[in-house]
């Protein structure tokens, strides 16, 4: 029974995870471990009678690496076992095509971006969203072309300098002002320890994907269609979750929703289906008309009974778009009667760290970002590890889920 007196929903002890990553290149090694490190300090905040575990890698071809997550979590003073299949869908290859390189391919690439977004108002929908995420955008473009202008400076004024000494025309210093730029290449090796390379990359990312410039991502999207259709077709759990993190969430969104287009079939057998953005980035998307395909992806899902859609993001998370709703940002409406999805949620972080650790965490915004999928002092309503091992399904997780539009 809950505190209220009504009936507990059945537990879950048998659950299926299709999680995508976000614009990372590192793999599901990386993320394994992470979690693995992670999962006992999960455990102690839930209490002393919890546990979670996490089994060997397993992989399943070019895309897919498997592994489990055991919980064992006491519900009504009784021990509950939950066993999860957890599947990582791989894109970390594709991250590391479209990764940035310190080049002037890099530089052409960022500069185009600017030209193109700034053309098409794509930047000024963004500001409408969220105006300092517009900075977090163009910063990087803007960065290189104040570089590439002090670098002529610096070389036009030492030709200058070198001119009078020999006793030569000064109106000869503008010809020396390019080959400030031979140092840019050396200057951008040490950017690349920051996330300047790395924003302005993921910008152009966003930008082929809305220019149809980028089918291997596409492709991708549909392989892991047929992944998650393949899932639900297999059944056998009490909950099917797809989790998407970051720039991940745009990935899931696309593969869901297309495995609930193409095989509807596969999943009429499952008791729970959910899906879990965290940190979105769905507006970076969703904002632009001609991305019509991904708003029409977005409203497939919104508007889905079968779907429990959880996005949770951090209000002080400046990598994410927190507390929007891609529907309507989508250009779609929410008919009356419709249950209100995705829930819009905050994972409450300075609700369970102490005021101190809280501070230190939003100072790191890498930090901050990745806290979606890591251990907190206190347990939340949106913790990674209950959301994948823990008892209770998504859709019993949450009461808000029965919300619906007036």
């Amino acid at each position: 029974m809950t505190d209220d007196g009504t009936p507990r929903a059945a537990p879950v002890r048998k659950r299926r995870v299709l999680f995508v990553s976000g614009f990372d290149p590192r793999g599901p090694r990386h993320y394994h471990q992470l979690w693995r490190d992670e999962a006992p300090k999960a455990a102690r905040a839930f209490g002393a009678a919890t546990r979670f575990d996490l089994g060997n890698r397993r992989r399943h071809g070019e895309t897919v690496v498997e592994w489990t997550i055991s919980g064992e979590t006491p519900v009504d003073g009784v021990p509950v076992l939950t066993e999860t299949r957890f599947d990582f869908l791989r894109w970390d290859d594709l991250a590391r095509e479209f990764w940035p390189k310190p080049d002037w391919v890099f530089v052409g690439r960022t500069l185009r971006t600017l030209v193109r977004g700034i053309a098409i108002g794509y930047f000024r929908r963004v500001y409408g969203v969220r105006r300092l995420y517009v900075l977090t955008m163009v910063q990087p473009a803007l960065l290189l072309i104040a570089l590439m202008a002090g670098l002529m400076l610096a070389a036009g004024l030492a030709a200058a300098a070198g001119l009078a000494l020999a006793g030569l025309a000064l109106s000869l210093a503008p010809a020396g002002a390019p080959l400030g730029l031979l140092l840019m290449p050396a200057v951008l090796r040490r950017l690349d320890k920051g996330t300047v390379l790395w924003r302005g990359e993921l910008s152009s990312y966003y930008g082929a994907l809305i220019f149809n410039e980028a089918p291997q991502m596409q492709a991708r999207m549909d392989a892991m269609a047929g992944l998650i259709a393949a899932a639900a077709a297999e059944g056998g759990v009490d909950e099917l979750l797809v989790i998407g993190h970051s720039v991940g969430t745009t990935v899931a969104i696309s593969a869901l929703a297309r495995a609930r287009a193409r095989r509807p079939e596969a999943f009429a057998g499952l008791p729970a289906v959910g899906f879990v953005t965290l940190g979105a980035m769905t507006p970076a998307l969703a904002v632009e008309p001609r991305a019509a395909w991904f708003r029409a992806e977005v409203a497939a899902l919104a508007l889905d009974p079968a779907i429990a859609w959880l996005d949770a993001g951090a209000p002080y998370d400046a990598v994410c778009f927190d507390r929007v709703d891609p529907l309507t940002l989508s250009g779609h409406a929410r008919p009356p009667g419709a249950r209100i999805s995705p829930l819009l949620m905050t994972p409450r972080f300075h609700a369970l760290f102490d005021a101190e650790a809280y501070a230190a965490l939003c100072r790191d915004r890498g930090q901050m970002h990745t806290q979606y999928l890591m251990a907190t002092p206190k347990p939340g309503r949106c913790d990674f590890f209950a959301l994948v091992a823990g008892p209770v399904a998504l859709k019993d997780r949450f009461p808000e889920f029965e919300q619906y539009q007036g």
